[in-house]
C-alpha cells in the first residue's frame, strides 16, 4: 500500500467509520417514494354520459362535486350536477340545475356553496364560427336548495372563489364580438356577498382558466394568449393585490396554465398542457419541467412537501397522477385507464380526483377517487450488539496488520 492509501486505514479512521455505520442507519428511511393508495373510488350515473369538472373539501370532512349530465349524446339537454358527499364517496344529496355547463365550486363561510356556470352558442358570421355565451354564479344552501342567482351576460366563468369579507372573486373571460380585434379578454371580478359587482379588471387578448384568492389577500389569475388552441400561444400569470391593481403580469413557454397553486413560501405552481412549472412571488421562473402527451388539469399541495399533477394522457385515453417533488421532478406516477381526470384537491391524509369514467364509446359515469397517501418505511433498524461486536473485531484485525506491515 502506499502511504496515502494505508493512512485511510489507520485503527482510529476504521473506527470513525465503524462509529457512522452503528448509529447513523437508526434515524434513516427509505429514499424511494411510494405511490399512493387508492383508498375508495365511486361513480355516479344519473344519465348514460356524465362527468365531473370540479371537487373542493367541505368543513365537515366530505366533498362537493361539480358537473354536468347531458340526456342524450347527440342535441340532448345538459344539466349541471352538483353532489355532496362523505369523505369516503357515498352521496349525501344530488341536485340537478337544467341547460347548463359545469365551472367551479367552492364551500362558503355559511356552510353553503358557490357554483360558477355558463352556457355557450356557436354561430356563424362571415363565414368564421363565432363564440358567444352567458354565465350565472349560482349561491345554494348546506343541502343544494338555491338561494339566489346571478347572470354575466356575455361572460365564461372559469373559476368562483369565497373572499375573507364574504364576497367572491369571479374569474374567466369575455366573448369579444366577431368584428374586434381579439377573441376574448380576460376578466376578474370582485363582488359583495349578493354577487353584486364593486370591481372588475380586463385584460384583452387572452383567457382567463384559472385563479384563486392568495394567502395576503389579493390574487392571481392563469391561462392563455391563445384561448381556442391550448397547444399553441403561451402561458400567463397576472398578480394582483386586494384591490385589483396589477403588481406583474409574466408569459411563459408553456402554451397555457390550467390550474394554480400557492405554495407554503409564497411562490406558485402551475400545470397546463405537456408543461408544469414553479414561479417565485414575484413571477420570476423558478424552473419549468414537460410531460409531453399529458394535459395537467389539476395540479395539488402533497401534504408532505412537493406537488400533485393530475390530468389525462389522450394519446391512451388514461387518467394520471404525477408526484412532484419541490424541484420538479416526478417522484411516482399512478394511471387510470378509461378515464379522464379534470380536477383534483389535496388534505391532510392525500388527494381527491374527479372526472369521467368511459364505460363504453357513447356510456360515461361521473368518477370520484381518493388517493391515501401510504406511511413512510420504517427507520431501518439500528445494528444490534452482534454488529457492533463484529464491527470491533474487524477493527482489531485491521489494526494488527497494520502493526505487521
Amino acid at each position: 500500500m502506499t502511504k496515502g492509501y494505508r493512512a485511510i486505514w489507520r485503527p482510529e479512521m476504521i473506527l470513525a467509520a465503524m462509529l457512522i455505520v452503528v448509529v447513523l442507519p437508526a434515524g434513516v428511511v427509505s429514499a424511494s417514494e411510494t405511490s399512493p393508495e387508492v383508498a375508495w373510488n365511486v361513480t355516479f350515473t344519473p344519465e348514460n354520459i356524465s362527468k365531473f369538472d370540479a371537487v373542493a373539501p367541505t368543513a365537515d370532512g366530505g366533498f362537493i362535486a361539480l358537473g354536468s349530465t347531458l340526456t342524450q349524446m347527440v342535441g340532448g339537454r345538459e344539466d349541471l350536477l352538483l353532489v355532496k358527499t362523505d369523505g369516503q364517496g357515498n352521496e349525501e344529496w344530488t341536485v340537478r340545475i337544467p341547460d347548463m355547463a359545469p365551472a367551479s365550486v367552492a364551500e362558503t363561510g355559511d356552510g353553503g356553496y358557490i357554483v360558477g356556470a355558463y352556457t355557450m352558442s356557436r354561430t356563424v358570421v362571415d363565414q368564421s364560427l363565432t363564440s358567444q355565451g352567458t354565465s350565472f354564479l349560482i349561491k345554494t344552501d348546506a343541502t343544494g336548495d338555491e338561494e339566489w342567482r346571478q347572470v354575466l351576460p356575455g361572460e365564461k366563468v372559469s373559476t368562483v372563489r369565497p373572499t375573507a369579507d364574504g364576497g367572491y372573486a369571479v374569474i374567466g373571460w369575455l366573448w369579444d364580438p366577431p368584428e374586434s380585434a381579439n377573441d376574448t379578454t380576460a376578466v376578474i371580478t370582485k363582488t359583495d356577498g349578493d354577487a353584486t359587482p364593486i370591481w372588475n379588471r380586463t385584460f384583452p387578448g387572452i383567457s382567463a382558466n384559472a385563479g384563486f384568492v392568495t394567502a395576503d389577500g389579493g390574487y392571481i389569475i392563469g391561462g392563455t394568449t391563445s384561448p381556442f388552441n391550448n397547444d399553441i400561444g403561451d402561458a400567463f400569470l397576472i398578480r394582483l393585490d386586494a384591490d385589483g391593481n396589477t403588481l406583474w403580469h409574466e408569459n411563459y413557454q408553456a402554451p397555457v396554465v390550467y390550474d394554480i397553486e400557492e405554495t407554503d413560501d409564497g411562490r406558485f405552481v402551475y400545470s397546463g398542457n405537456y408543461w408544469y412549472g414553479l414561479v417565485d412571488r414575484e413571477g420570476e421562473e423558478v424552473w419549468l419541467r414537460n410531460m409531453e402527451g399529458l394535459s395537467g388539469y389539476a395540479v395539488a399541495l402533497q401534504p408532505a412537501g412537493g406537488y400533485m399533477i393530475a390530468g389525462t394522457d389522450h394519446r391512451s385515453g388514461e387518467g394520471f397522477a404525477l408526484g412532484i417533488d419541490a424541484d420538479g421532478t416526478v417522484q411516482w406516477n399512478m394511471t387510470f385507464p378509461a378515464t379522464g381526470i379534470y380536477a383534483a384537491s389535496s388534505g391532510p391524509g392525500g388527494y381527491t380526483l374527479a372526472g369521467i369514467r368511459h364505460l363504453s364509446p357513447d356510456t360515461s359515469v361521473a368518477w370520484l377517487a381518493g388517493l391515501a397517501e401510504t406511511a413512510e418505511p420504517a427507520p431501518t433498524a439500528a445494528p444490534g450488539f452482534g454488529a457492533v461486536v463484529a464491527g470491533a473485531a474487524l477493527l482489531l484485525l485491521l489494526a494488527g496488520r497494520e502493526r505487521r506491515g
